[in-house]
């Protein structure tokens, strides 16, 4: 207790109370959890964007000797992506659905295999839908100026393609920003997005900004306006991040277990299961030999320089805390004998 409580119990104690209320710790653990999941849910998102961000534009700069997504388009995307994104993920509440699944280990990846199922997964989707767009358009919306390969008159205006390809990217960004807010496969995307106030008006903000730049950027974000029905074929795909992280969901964890163990040599999976075995067989030698050595003996080094450094902190620590509780036994004591050696006054 940070109150009530005495100095030496006070420096005898792991943890202290500064408030004197127990609830405190349950509010502690739950936000702490959630700043760890936090941060887990923008680098799932940020991971995604930046992966199909990256091999499209290598892939079409080879394919059509062009890049689809200008620099400027990329800067507003980072803004989504970086700062707008970032803020409205941290900013989610904790719940007290947190309390009720195991604490993560501290040798655990950040990035689990759940949330490196999603990003996979999310990033096949889009990857696949902005090919389709870049290279057979034709056959799902009317488009006249199709930029093709070595197109050069086509490559340095502004086009319809293009502005279709940054405008249906976009919008695929901001729904797979709902998807990033579940780590631990939650079907319901939206649970508790009422909540977070900050979440809602920064995704509004962020389309908002889009339906902006598309019809009134011009040149200076190389765009040209859409028509009602490109829109609607941009959120239908766009919609389409939502249904399939629902397909998404149905891949058990076990089968993403095998094909990395698989492909990573087998690395990844027997990393932190060796590490935690190794740690828990050498904690338990540690106090298996404290507890036979005798506590108040003192501890020569000529005579145990083979004796690990973790083994010496133990012993130190095991010593100073009985050297404490005897200190406050005998402040106990000593108390008691003055109370008893006092006179009861008379009323």
């Amino acid at each position: 207790m940070g109150i009530q409580g005495t100095d030496v119990a006070k420096e005898a104690s792991d943890i202290i109370l500064t408030d004197d209320n127990f609830s405190s710790i349950v509010k502690a653990l739950m936000w702490g959890r959630n700043v760890y999941d936090a941060i887990a849910k923008f680098l799932q998102f940020q991971l995604t964007v930046n992966f199909v961000a990256g091999v499209f534009s290598v892939t079409c700069a080879a394919a059509i000797q062009s890049v689809p997504l200008k620099a400027v388009q990329m800067l507003w995307v980072n803004l989504v992506m970086d700062s707008l994104a970032s803020l409205a993920l941290a900013t989610e509440p904790p719940t007290e659905d947190l309390l009720k699944r195991k604490p993560y280990g501290r040798t655990k990846h950040i990035v689990s295999l759940t949330m490196m199922k999603n990003i996979v997964g999310q990033s096949i989707y889009q990857l696949a839908v902005l090919y389709g767009l870049s290279f057979g358009i034709e056959s799902w919306m009317s488009v006249d100026d199709i930029v093709k390969y070595n197109d050069i008159g086509k490559l340095r205006d502004s086009s319809l393609h293009f502005t279709i390809i940054f405008n249906v990217f976009v919008i695929m960004t901001l729904f797979n920003e709902i998807n990033a807010r579940k780590l631990h496969n939650e079907r319901n995307v939206f649970a508790g997005i009422q909540n977070n106030y900050i979440f809602i008006v920064i995704w509004v903000i962020c389309l908002g900004g889009q339906i902006l730049i598309v019809n009134f950027g011009g040149i200076i974000f190389s765009v040209k306006p859409l028509e009602w029905d490109h829109w609607m074929w941009s959120l239908f795909l766009g919609t389409g991040t939502l249904l399939w992280q629902q397909v998404i969901f149905t891949v058990p964890d076990s089968l993403v277990e095998k094909i990395v163990q698989k492909l990573c040599c087998c690395c990844y999976r027997t990393k932190d299961t060796k590490e935690d075995e190794i740690e828990l067989v050498q904690e338990e030698k540690i106090v298996e030999t404290a507890i036979n050595e005798p506590v108040f003996e003192s501890v020569p080094d000529k005579e145990n320089e083979q004796i690990s450094e973790r083994t010496r902190t133990l012993w130190m620590i095991a010593n100073k805390r009985i050297q404490t509780q005897l200190q406050f036994i005998k402040a106990i004591l000593t108390v008691d004998d003055e109370n008893r050696n006092t006179p009861n006054e008379v009323i």
